[in-house]
């Protein structure tokens, strides 16, 4: 069973991350959200602290790493075209060198399936395939950057959460297929379907939080119908 722990949410006001929040609270931990704008977490409770904050910011970002136990992250960027998206390595960036700082090491990050450009030659699919190369290339891009940038690191317990393509369903139950070398989970393994429910994303991400298995990992995660 994982222990009561202070979690410090990056993203928190997304719709993965309200999903964590929720979630966290519900198994007792105590949990502070990090966000620009406050009113978009609309949920009250005793053991949770709404503060606003530039994440861009690293002197902003540190007393709140200080006071943590983890950091979790569900931040994502808007697409851009011509060059990766430099977000995701300025900010975890922050993150990283605030634990560093801190002398903490857990941090769980969301990120999404094919990060790794030679995973992006194995989808099913001419649509697909274009989607993720040309679409949301430079997304994928700026993550893989980010996820370089920890592999070279020995001060931090990291891992990378790899979803497919996100839902807004509810949070299922259902188990979870998977990998932690090719950037995504084969079909086969999983259900079938690509797809997983944020709540879902979210769910994984908690009970992973004192994992030794998956700490250095980038783990594509999808669902299976049990």
């Amino acid at each position: 069973m994982v222990p009561i722990m202070r979690l410090l949410v990056l993203g928190a006001s997304g719709q993965t991350g309200q999903h964590l929040v929720s979630q966290a609270l519900e198994q007792n931990h105590h949990v502070t959200a990090l966000v620009r704008t406050p009113s978009k977490i609309i949920q009250t409770h005793e053991n949770l602290e709404v503060v606003q904050c530039d994440v861009f910011d690293r002197a902003a970002l540190q007393p709140h790493v200080n006071e943590c136990d983890i950091v979790l992250s569900t931040l994502g960027f808007p697409i851009q075209f011509r060059e990766p998206v430099p977000h995701f390595v300025t900010v975890e960036g922050n993150i990283s060198e605030c634990m560093k700082e801190a002398g903490k090491r857990r941090v769980i990050i969301m990120h999404s399936w094919y990060t790794d450009p030679a995973s992006r030659e194995k989808t099913n699919g001419f649509v697909l395939r274009m989607f993720v190369k040309y679409f949301i290339g430079q997304v994928l891009e700026g993550m893989f950057h980010s996820e370089q940038e920890y592999a070279k690191t020995d001060h931090l317990d990291y891992t990378f959460v790899l979803p497919g393509g996100l839902t807004n369903g509810p949070v299922t139950g259902k188990g979870f297929a998977t990998n932690d070398t090719d950037y995504y989970v084969s079909q086969l393994a999983g259900s079938g379907d690509t797809r997983i429910e944020r709540a879902d994303v979210a769910r994984y991400m908690l009970t992973i939080l004192d994992d030794e298995g998956s700490y250095g990992k980038c783990r594509a995660i999808c669902p299976v119908n049990e």
